[in-house]
């Protein structure tokens, strides 16, 4: 059953991981032609959907076939709704106006997991900037050159026109009194993640938090829809 954003994400406020998968599990993402339209229009959707500045992008990575992102949102879960489905209607229309087709871009609803605190923001952040070591694309070394990732920007502070959407978490400005000091950190936190994750199977499936955390929000949310499924009985 699918679960109403606006009971999953119950809260007015919090972060969210955010995936999502090509249709039919096709690589509309593999050329870099396609991969920096995908940010242009998420670019695009930020600007007419946060003048109040209540969604806040802290991580990304762009793949050839799925998508990666790490939100905080404030102002409840409808604005980042309308701003998550503007990022792909822009996307899904100049895709298939430059690829003379039609039809969905998008494997369903992307997926929105809620985190449960700063050291799962964390573990997340990192898993989403190691996915092209995960796929075997690059190692880390090599990652410094992988454009479509965020991890340059945390790492060693090189900046472009899709890094400006970043706004760094209060976890990463703790890191140092620099921003020297806070890449150098951060790279050795992210090394490491790598070093104590690689060889777990963790390490290829997305975070949800620890067994405690997934248990309460499983038992908030169930509580909810019983809740939403009893208003509409009364209505009715």
């Amino acid at each position: 059953m699918r679960i109403p954003r606006s009971i999953q994400l119950h809260n007015s406020e919090g972060l969210i991981h955010q995936f999502w998968r090509c249709h039919n599990k096709e690589f509309y993402l593999k050329t870099a032609e396609m991969k920096s339209l995908y940010l242009q229009s998420l670019k695009d959707a930020l600007k007419t959907h946060n003048k109040e500045s209540s969604l806040k992008i802290h991580a990304y990575t762009c793949m050839d076939n799925h998508f990666h992102n790490l939100i905080k949102y404030t102002q409840g879960s409808k604005k980042l709704s309308d701003y998550l489905r503007q990022a792909h209607s822009f996307f899904g229309f100049r895709y298939n106006r430059r690829n003379k087709r039609s039809g969905k871009v998008a494997e369903g609803r992307p997926k929105t997991s809620l985190i449960e605190n700063t050291e799962h923001e964390m573990k997340v952040h990192f898993y989403i900037e190691a996915n092209p070591i995960r796929s075997g694309r690059c190692n880390e070394k090599q990652l410094r050159s992988y454009v479509y990732s965020s991890y340059r920007f945390y790492a060693f502070g090189i900046t472009d026109k899709f890094s400006e959407i970043l706004t760094v978490p209060d976890w990463y400005i703790r890191l140092g009194s620099t921003e020297k000091l806070r890449q150098r950190k951060y790279r050795s936190l992210f090394l490491e993640y790598l070093g104590k994750n690689l060889d777990r199977t963790e390490f290829f499936a997305p975070f949800i938090g620890s067994p405690l955390w997934r248990v309460k929000l499983f038992q908030k949310v169930n509580e909810l829809l019983c809740f939403s499924h009893n208003l509409d009985s009364d209505s009715g």
